[in-house]
């Protein structure tokens, strides 16, 4: 694997003090002030809850696992070790939406014309719903999924039920303001939605983006605007809702630009990890962003000479405390996900195309390397159930 440390990666931590103000829960851990760094806190006594405060949902007995799920180019999948046990098959295009519900009972995805694949974990059966979903699916507890529906709903359908519809979960009004353009969702998990939404004339990369925490019947709250020109596509919630990370892209050119990730902590604080080579004519984007059910988030970063073609893989970095770093051992790869200890899966760049959004997925052990689905954009683990 080829390691992209020609590039210097440099990492700069900003703390930003954010309109709300919250504690964690006894079960969530906020993140610390780094060294050198200001946090200003809120007053003492009794606070309003936060748009992050953390929640669970147990899954149901009878799941088979560890399993993994998948998302490729004609088919969502369930891997159970190296053989693909349950498929559903369309036409699937490289998304951040999420992957499995909360409770790990189905897998779901959206096809190209909008419509809803799922499969039942249980019974290892796929399907196709002729239900009209939005541009972005998250999760909302147990079996539901939600999407956002124009000019102003949370909509949201128990796949647990067959027979259920569309529902609207939440009229969500954000702030007036004039010449905003439409919300959009760009992560929903844990009991949080957060929108996004470009507020005033748009830059000639379509952002900045306004983003807003969405949690209960209350106000959204404002988390401000992403310090990128162009708009917020990649984000994550952790398992509880508690925290949210998400990648900016700061474009200096029609093909170049630097890449930052931002991650905010349910006492109202923001670290922004810039990640920008010294060189002014290197590029750097997020590829992709996850959290996995235990840890910090990680990322695929990508790297390239602006003007040049990509010559490097993407690598596997994680949030750690107060600094950005490469995983041990370095890891070029699209996605990874630790299935069992010891046992990881991949997606694998295609070497011929490191641009290109999905590659291949394989199981590694020890030194082995099990191809399992080609043309694979996404991965995630489905724990067993207790």
């Amino acid at each position: 694997m080829r390691n992209p440390s020609r590039h210097p990666v440099t990492v700069a931590v900003t703390l930003v003090l954010l309109g709300l103000v919250a504690v964690l829960a006894a079960a969530c851990t906020g993140l610390q002030s780094p060294p050198g760094s200001t946090t200003t806190s809120g007053t003492s006594g009794t606070k309003p809850s936060s748009p992050f405060d953390p929640t669970t949902t147990a899954p149901p007995p009878g799941l088979a696992g560890p399993l993994l799920a998948y998302r490729a180019a004609d088919e969502i999948g369930v891997v159970e070790g190296t053989s693909v046990i349950a498929t559903a098959s369309g036409a699937f295009t490289p998304s951040n939406d999420l992957l499995s519900t909360e409770d790990g009972r189905f897998v779901f995805a959206r096809t190209v014309d909008n419509q809803l694949a799922t499969i039942d974990v249980r019974n290892r059966r796929g399907a196709t719903r002729q239900i009209p979903v939005g541009p972005a699916l998250g999760t909302a507890g147990g079996s539901a999924i939600v999407w956002w529906e124009q000019p102003n709903r949370l909509m949201r359908l128990d796949l647990s039920d067959a027979a259920a519809t569309p529902q609207v979960m939440q009229t969500v009004d954000l702030p007036p303001v004039p010449q905003a353009g439409d919300p959009r969702l760009i992560v929903a998990r844990g009991g949080t939605a957060v929108l996004a939404r470009v507020e005033g004339a748009p830059t000639p990369f379509g952002g900045p983006d306004t983003l807003y925490a969405v949690r209960g019947p209350g106000a959204p709250t404002s988390l401000g605007q992403a310090d990128a020109n162009s708009p917020v596509a990649v984000a994550r919630l952790s398992p509880d809702g508690a925290a949210l990370a998400y990648a900016l892209y700061r474009a200096t050119g029609d093909a170049c630009g630097t890449a930052a990730v931002v991650q905010s902590d349910a006492d109202g604080n923001q670290q922004t990890f810039d990640v920008a080579g010294a060189d002014p004519t290197a590029g750097s984007r997020i590829t992709k962003l996850w959290w996995p059910n235990e840890g910090a988030p990680k990322l695929s970063l990508t790297t390239w000479r602006c003007g040049q073609p990509q010559l490097d893989p993407p690598v596997v970095w994680q949030l750690a405390g107060q600094q950005i770093a490469q995983v041990s051992p370095p890891t070029s790869a699209l996605q990874t996900a630790e299935v069992t200890p010891g046992q990881r899966a991949l997606i694998l760049p295609h070497s011929d195309g490191y641009t290109e959004p999905a590659g291949a997925l394989v199981f590694e052990e020890s030194a082995r390397r099990i191809p399992i689905k080609d043309d694979v954009d996404a991965i995630a683990v489905i724990e067993p159930s207790p």
